[in-house]
């Protein structure tokens, strides 16, 4: 089984998938589903199965699972 980068970097080594992503909490954030859409809004909360962002003013709630990656927006 191949090995994401999230779990080749020591600092995120052992760590579940929402402690990691609580590092952009309230940040600006573009996410690429797995569509190809891109997302670009404030991370605002992050559960178990899914994230909330606000886009243009309006809240979104995006399944993890229809995620391909995060980054922080520039």
């Amino acid at each position: 089984m191949r090995s994401t980068k999230m779990e080749q970097n020591p600092q995120f080594k052992g760590k579940e998938t929402k402690e990691v992503l609580s590092v952009f909490l309230g940040k600006e954030v573009n996410l690429s589903l797995r569509s190809g859409t891109k997302l670009t809004g404030r991370l605002e909360s992050v559960s178990t199965y899914e994230l909330v962002i606000t886009v243009s003013h309006k809240p979104v709630v995006v399944l993890k699972h229809a995620i391909d990656y995060v980054e922080l927006a520039e």
